[in-house]
C-alpha cells in the first residue's frame, strides 16, 4: 500500500512538473513566434489555460501532503501544543467534508458537459475532459486529507 502511495505522488509530481515545463516552453516559444514572425501558434494559450486548470487541481493532493495549503495561523500560535492537534484535525475534517461535496457537484458538471457534447474553440477538445480535472484532483485531495486525519489520530 505504501508502494502504491508514493507511485502515486511520483504520478502527481511529475504530472505537474511536466505540464508546469510544458506550458511554459509553450508560452515562450508563441513569444518568439509572435516577436519574430509577427504570429503566433492560435491553440496555444487554450492548452497553456487547460493545461494550468489540470495543474492546479492535481495539486491539491500534493498540497494537502505537504501541508502546503493557505492557512491562518494566528489562532494556533496562541493555542497548547494539544489544541493545535485538535485544530488541524478538525480543518482536515472540514477540508475532506467539502472536497467531497465538490466531487458530487462537480461529478454532475463532467456529466452536463458530456451530453452537451461542446468542444473547446481553438483545440476542439471536449469541454467534460477539463472539467474532469475537477473530481480527480478533489479525489486526490480527498485521499491525502484522509490519511492526514489518520495519522494525527494515531499520534500520541
Amino acid at each position: 500500500m505504501r508502494q502504491l502511495g508514493e507511485l502515486l505522488r511520483l504520478a502527481e509530481e511529475a504530472f505537474c512538473a511536466l505540464g508546469l515545463l510544458g506550458a511554459t516552453l509553450l508560452m515562450f516559444l508563441n513569444v518568439v513566434l509572435r516577436h519574430f514572425f509577427s504570429s503566433g501558434l492560435p491553440w496555444s494559450e487554450e492548452l497553456i489555460r487547460y493545461t494550468i486548470i489540470w495543474i492546479t487541481f492535481i495539486g491539491i493532493g500534493l498540497a494537502a501532503r505537504r501541508d502546503a495549503h493557505v492557512a491562518v495561523d494566528f489562532f494556533a500560535y496562541y493555542m497548547t501544543k494539544r489544541q493545535q492537534r485538535l485544530l488541524i484535525i478538525a480543518v482536515d475534517v472540514l477540508c475532506l467534508i467539502f472536497s467531497l461535496l465538490m466531487i458530487k457537484y462537480s461529478l454532475q458538471m463532467v456529466g452536463q458537459q458530456f451530453l452537451s457534447g461542446q468542444k473547446s474553440p481553438a483545440l476542439q477538445v471536449p469541454f467534460y475532459l477539463i472539467y474532469l480535472s475537477l473530481p480527480i484532483g478533489l479525489s486526490l485531495g480527498v485521499l491525502r486529507f484522509s490519511q492526514d486525519i489518520a495519522k494525527r489520530l494515531a499520534e500520541r
